[in-house]
């Protein structure tokens, strides 16, 4: 792992795509909490109304997420992450236009939710499907955890700033600060060398197709079962997404900077899990790893519904289950990618990636609907209660006899690859 690290900091166009996605994500790391604050505190949202705002973001990936893996293994990835970042900058620069001039309403507010998130689908599966064309294959791992530490300090940063910049400015003026983000990630995008051009198929080999993702994904065991585990656990993890900021400023009574501040301390967790991912990864193998991180993302979860009691209390308890959760969603993140594309052919990066965008952001479509139903009938508390269990129900598409596979090593999981 450490010559790996030295050699990434020898490649300049993975250099600037790393500083590209560093600032974009730190940006979106605003629009995350202002957005939903957008529809709370400007438009008076609901649980159902916050549900249905994650809900139309989310469904693009079930519309277009196909659709987009076929356009990135068509085009040049470079070309199609500058196109995606630019046009998200636009809509969310409407989305403060249209607040500022109190020409908002939440079915217009669901609406430039779904275009973005359109727009999201297509630059997540262009990022994933891009890594392997800057570094080499034995890069990937260390390639992905510094992706993961820009997520991470986006995370870390960004609550914080968020927190402050919808207090002093109002949630939807916020949004700016992202959409500066995504005009210099546009710019900067566009000085990578390596385009990350398609690669022409093999004679006799048919165009690409969109379905063609799909085929591959659930014709290998691995990566089947792999997309299913994170699939579910998207559902129940975007369940308790729709209602958290709920819970926090109406349940708890937690003012916005205050909510910025707490998760940006708790965040700071995340660096633990990216500097032992690759090291679980070699001690207990891919599918150990994955089962674990489920496991630890489910005892963070099962803290936020008990939070209450003076400030203080409830405060520790918010940072300890956000922190503890953060930490095994990051050794999820790296290592379901990583393994993603060490076993898909450079042709097939953008279909595959595709594939497995479709059914995770499947679930969270779902999850955040069910969320807000849910939240509205039974209650906010008994709601974040089956969002936190169902990581554990998420971890058994990992047991043996699901995933097809016994205690492989690593190595050997990795050489499994379908001709």
């Amino acid at each position: 792992m450490t010559d790996a690290r030295l050699r990434l900091r020898r490649e300049p166009d993975f250099a600037r795509f790393w500083t590209a996605q560093a600032v974009s994500l730190l940006g979106s790391q605003v629009t995350i909490m202002a957005l939903p604050l957008t529809a709370i505190l400007t438009l008076h949202s609901g649980p159902l109304g916050t549900g249905l705002l994650f809900f139309g973001q989310y469904l693009p990936a079930l519309f277009f997420g196909l659709h987009s893996g076929a356009v990135v293994d068509r085009f040049g990835k470079r070309t199609v992450l500058v196109i995606s970042d630019a046009a998200r900058a636009m809509l969310l620069a409407a989305v403060v236009v249209l607040a500022v001039t109190h020409a908002l309403n939440m079915p217009l507010l669901v609406l430039l939710a779904f275009f973005v998130g359109t727009f999201d689908t297509l630059a997540m599966i262009c990022g994933q499907a891009y890594v392997p064309s800057l570094v080499d294959e034995p890069h990937l791992m260390a390639a992905n955890a510094r992706l993961q530490q820009v997520s991470t300090f986006a995370e870390v940063a960004g609550n914080g700033l968020a927190g402050l910049l919808v207090q002093a400015l109002t949630a939807p003026v916020a949004l700016v600060v992202d959409v500066a983000s995504f005009l210099f990630s546009a710019v900067v995008t566009a000085t990578v060398r390596r385009q990350g051009a398609p690669e022409p198929a093999a004679d006799g080999e048919p165009e690409a197709r969109a379905r063609d993702g799909l085929a591959f994904v659930f014709g290998h065991p691995r990566l089947r079962a792999i997309t299913l585990c994170a699939s579910t656990s998207n559902f129940f993890s975007s369940l308790m997404v729709a209602l958290y900021l709920l819970f926090a400023t109406r349940t708890l009574g937690l003012s916005p900077g205050l909510i910025g501040v707490l998760l940006t301390v708790a965040s700071c967790a995340a660096l633990v899990s990216t500097g032992v991912t690759g090291a679980a990864n070699k001690r207990f193998g891919v599918r150990g790893t994955l089962v674990a991180a489920q496991l630890v993302m489910a005892a963070g979860c099962v803290i936020l519904p008990f939070a209450g009691g003076p400030l203080v209390v409830k405060s520790v308890l918010l940072m300890l289950s956000h922190g503890v959760f953060v930490v095994g969603m990051v050794a999820f993140m790296i290592t379901q990618i990583t393994y993603r594309q060490q076993v898909t052919p450079q042709r097939m990066q953008g279909r595959v990636h595709a594939a497995n965008h479709v059914f995770a952001y499947a679930g969270y479509a779902i999850g955040a609907l069910v969320g807000g139903v849910l939240g509205s009938t039974i209650g906010l508390r008994p709601a974040l209660v089956i969002g936190a269990l169902g990581h554990i129900v998420a971890a058994a598409w990992l047991l043996p006899r699901r995933a097809g596979v016994g205690d492989a090593t690593p190595a050997a999981e990795v050489a499994d690859v379908p001709a």
